[in-house]
Parts: C-alpha cells; sequence; structure tokens
C-alpha cells in the first residue's frame, strides 16, 4: 500500500505551519568579484550537486549534455540533482538573462539542540512547530563574477537533474513546494517563498575596490572554496564535498481524522534495493534526543534487481517527531536510474502505532513526494 501526502497534508500544514517561506540572501546587497550565501526555501527538495556549476561560463546558458556522470565524484548528486542561480535584469523571469552565477558549496545547516532558539521558555514544554529547525536551513555559497556591471538585479533559482534517459544530460525540472505552484523565488519581505513564483530575488551588486575576483585569491591558502574538512579525532580527513547531506525519503506517520500521533510506531518499508541501498533513518524533531528510531533492513540485490525490506521502528513519548526521514544512496545511476515515489511501498498490514498509554491507535504512513524527490 502506498499512500501520499494528499490526505494528511493539510493537517500537517495547519498543525506545523509548514509554509513556503524562507529567509534574506545574507547579504542582499554583493560586491563585484565576491562570495554570498543564498538561504534555499524551506520545504524545497535541494540538489546538492555541482557537476553542472563546474561547467557554466559567464553570461552563457548551462551546456546541459555532454557532461560524463562520474559515481564517485563528490560534486555529483544524482538522485536530487543541483541548483542553477539565473541572475536577471528584472524581476520578471523572461527577462532578459545576464548569467548564470556559479555555486562553489551547498550544504545544510541546523540549530544546535542545545542553543537557544532550540530551547523553549523556562517552564514549558520541549515542543517545536514548522520545518524550518527541523529539516535545516539549505544555504548555497554563490559567487556574484567580478564582470557584472553594478546595477540592481534579480536571482531566480532553477533545479537541474540528470536525464534518466540521456545519462550524460542535464534538463531543467519545475520544482514543485506544498500545493501545486513551481516554485522560483518571491521579491517579498519575507524572502523567497512559493506563493509568487513570477517574481525573483532582488539583489544590488556593486564596484569592487580590488583589481581581481576575491574568490580566485589564493592568498589565505585556499582557492575556490576547496577547503578540507579534518576530523582527526576518528581519523577522518575528507574535503567538505563529502559531507554534504544524503537524500531521503521523509515518511509522515498520523491521524488525519484525529490529528493524533502516535507515541511509538513501526512499519516496514519495501524499496528496490538493486536500485538504493538503506543506510539510516532520522527523526523529524528538533530534539532528537527525546525520542529513538532504528531500522533494520534486508535486501536481495542483484544488478539494478532485487527487493528490499526495511523496517522502521519508532519511540517518541513526547509525540514530537511527526515523520522519519529514511536515509539512503543509489547504487548505480547511470546503469539503474533514480528513484521515484513508487519505488517505495509500506508493506500491508505493517502499521503498529500506541498511544502513551501503549494503547494501539489508527495511525498511517504518507509518502512526501515534496520534500523527498
Amino acid at each position: 500500500m502506498r499512500r501520499t501526502l494528499s490526505g494528511f497534508l493539510g493537517l500537517a500544514l495547519s498543525t506545523l505551519g509548514l509554509a513556503g517561506c524562507g529567509t534574506f540572501s545574507i547579504p542582499r546587497v554583493a560586491a563585484q568579484g565576491t562570495t554570498i550565501v543564498f538561504p534555499v526555501p524551506a520545504g524545497f527538495g535541494a540538489g546538492f550537486g555541482r557537476a553542472l556549476n563546474e561547467s557554466l561560463e559567464y553570461g552563457v546558458n548551462p551546456a546541459g549534455c555532454a557532461i560524463s556522470p562520474d559515481q564517485n565524484s563528490p560534486l555529483e548528486d544524482f538522485q536530487r540533482g543541483e541548483l542553477l542561480f539565473a541572475l536577471r535584469t528584472d524581476s520578471d523571469v523572461g527577462s532578459n538573462l545576464n548569467t548564470y552565477l556559479k555555486v562553489r558549496y551547498i550544504t545544510r545547516v541546523h540549530a544546535d539542540e542545545a542553543s537557544r532558539v532550540a530551547l523553549p521558555p523556562e517552564g514549558d514544554a520541549f515542543y517545536n512547530i514548522g520545518t524550518p529547525l527541523e529539516s535545516g536551513q539549505t544555504v548555497a555559497f554563490v559567487d556574484i563574477p567580478y564582470d557584472v556591471e553594478p546595477n540592481t538585479y534579480y536571482v531566480f533559482m532553477e533545479r537541474w537533474k540528470r536525464d534518466p534517459q540521456q545519462a550524460n544530460c542535464f534538463v531543467k525540472q519545475a520544482p514543485i513546494m506544498f500545493g501545486t505552484k513551481p516554485w522560483l523565488a518571491w521579491a517579498g519581505l519575507t524572502g523567497w517563498g512559493g506563493q509568487s513564483p513570477e517574481a525573483g530575488m532582488q539583489i544590488h551588486v556593486v564596484a569592487s575596490s580590488y583589481g581581481s575576483a576575491l574568490f580566485h585569491d589564493t592568498a589565505f591558502g585556499f582557492d575556490k572554496w576547496n577547503v578540507d574538512g579534518s576530523y582527526s579525532f576518528n581519523g577522518y580527513t575528507g574535503a567538505l564535498d563529502y559531507v554534504i547531506p544524503s537524500p531521503a525519503l521523509r515518511l509522515w506517520v498520523g491521524d488525519p481524522s484525529t490529528g493524533q500521533y502516535p507515541a511509538a510506531r513501526e512499519f516496514t518499508l519495501a524499496y528496490p534495493a538493486g536500485k538504493l541501498e538503506i543506510t539510516g533513518a532520522t527523526l523529524g524533531g528538533l530534539h532528537r534526543s527525546g525520542g529513538f528510531v532504528s531500522v533494520s533492513t534486508t535486501s536481495s540485490p542483484s544488478g539494478c534487481d532485487g527487493s528490499g525490506t526495511a523496517r522502521i521502528s519508532v519511540i517518541d513519548p513526547d509525540k514530537q517527531a511527526h515523520w522519519v526521514d529514511v536515509v539512503y544512496r543509489l547504487r548505480d545511476f547511470a546503469q539503474c536510474g533514480q528513484a521515484v515515489l513508487d519505488d517505495f511501498t509500506v508493506v500491508e498490514g505493517s502499521q503498529k502505532a500506541y498511544n502513551l498509554d501503549g494503547n494501539p491507535i489508527n495511525a498511517v504512513v504518507y509518502l512526501d513526494p515534496v520534500y523527498s524527490f
């Protein structure tokens, strides 16, 4: 049995406040030849790859084909693709393109569970609503080329993914947020969101007082953001590109007729073991230490074929984790393709849910097609 958010989304939106909102870029004013940070709105399924970005040339539309896939490259995100940032002369998506802005690095940041933003007022329960803190804030480090003339521009975010039919090609997609509107950007006072997709985010480019682009400066011991992150305690040293988040399937659990969320639940997920490998799961809550999730998998991969099951068990006495993200990785995109919603099925009769007293409740599992894909 496979359920989607069609029946559960209204409840989740009203209960959790899952609005399509973002933040201002940091900063809204940028000098020529500098690297700035852009946020990606909550709920938007961002791609973390940079293979297509590496091929971008100033003032030229992206060459979507003839980029061979490299299964071992840290620049590839075969499942989610990557984000491109188009710099245009006004707020109309059809306006003249100045250039695409190259992404140097993209990642996700989370509020620390012990930080002040995560703590409730003294005496209040540890309960947080909304998705920005739980899902993390995706951010992209983006170059403003030195050749961009000082002026006011509008930035539009685009999502590109590898074409399953032509592995060497990227295709532009229309990302979907909650509801049915494709997401681009919004120049409103609340930053980027999904309610007014016809406008871009305004940014002011000012003249640089330097004679060249700062992101090409090697005086500080790095070049083009190729910085190593060292984890010496456990003997691991790797580039930052290797620590981007893996793709995940989001599974909501609840009863849309009563609004109840279980204090404990278990279900079994069937998936194509030849196409992907499940590596773990995380709770959908800011205070993850308040609950427990475990994954037990059984699989029989054979080339791109073969089946697998994953038993997901959750103990959540405070009922804060309204969803579970099942983390996975593709085995071989070039041969087996990307994961799609129909690849995952909740096994009929495997759902078990209980309230705080240990009594069974009528809770069902919904596969989230918006966040996951």
